[in-house]
């Protein structure tokens, strides 16, 4: 398995500056641009920048790196009322634009423009939540990174569960940021 961490040369732990990351990939880009060394593995340099620059990643890479696979694949306590709340949001979402998009009168679509309102703002109040939810996670990864010198058993568990859940909420953003655009591109 490719080490991520070594190829772009950055420390091995669960939280990575944001600009020592972009520093560390701008210069190995730099230094193995295929333009200026023949045979370097600039595509490597690429994956391992992607797969450390998103932190749900970056973690999954790291546990398997020091512990073997251990992935969680279910969200965790904290994220099952919102679970609930961000189907029902996505499923309404998905139903006013498939019945809007349908619409070829200016007078319907008017009149629908109206209606989804409320829907615009459900979507911008699950945007918000998540967003929390993300940067609450992010705290969290931070926390255990000041212990993971000392105590790497003892992160593992948690830091398996901050990247399951990681992964759902960036999903989730993802969805509710993709309805809020095809809802905006309707109008």
């Amino acid at each position: 398995m490719t080490d991520h961490f070594a190829v772009l040369g950055v420390e091995r732990r669960p939280a990575v500056a944001e600009l020592a990351l972009q520093g560390a990939y701008y210069e190995k880009t730099r230094l193995l641009h295929p333009d200026r060394a023949q045979g370097s593995d600039f595509a490597a340099v690429n994956a391992a920048f992607q797969v450390i620059s998103n932190p749900a990643t970056r973690i999954r890479h790291l546990l398997k790196l020091e512990f073997g696979n251990q992935e969680v694949r279910q969200i965790g306590n904290e994220l099952g009322g919102l679970f609930g709340t961000m189907a029902s949001v996505l499923q309404r979402a998905d139903q006013e634009l498939a019945s809007v998009s349908g619409q070829t009168s200016p007078v319907i679509r008017a009149l629908a423009f109206q209606r989804l309102d409320s829907l615009r703002d459900a979507l911008a109040d699950a945007e918000k939540q998540l967003v929390e939810r993300e940067s609450d996670l992010q705290s969290q990864i931070a926390a255990v990174d000041q212990i993971w010198f000392r105590d790497r058993d003892r992160c593992q568990k948690s830091l398996a569960q901050i990247a399951a859940d990681l992964t759902f909420v960036q999903k989730w953003l993802a969805q509710v940021r993709e309805r809020k655009t095809r809802l905006e591109e309707l109008f």
